[in-house]
């Protein structure tokens, strides 16, 4: 979904994190939670695939966002799935 006469300078990602446990399993209880975890992340905006393709690299550094407010910070640790 793009806004404004530029695309790159009015995105919305949308990319969706999935929490996992120790062992990999998807966490379906959200009202469990930690401050520390890892996350399986689904990119539901593929407008954007090309674009994270060249981005994306092991030990990239970002946010996890709700609208425009940072709630965590998180870092790229395996990717799959995107090339």
């Amino acid at each position: 979904m793009y806004y404004g006469d530029n695309p790159m300078t009015e995105r919305i990602f949308m990319i969706h994190p999935e929490f996992i446990d120790d062992n990999g399993n998807v966490i379906l209880d959200k009202s469990l939670h930690s401050w520390t975890g890892k996350a399986n992340m689904w990119i539901l905006n593929t407008d954007f695939n090309e674009y994270h393709k060249r981005r994306i690299k092991l030990g990239l550094k970002g946010f996890f966002m709700e609208g425009a407010h940072r709630t965590a910070v998180c870092e790229v640790i395996e990717i799959v799935g995107l090339k």
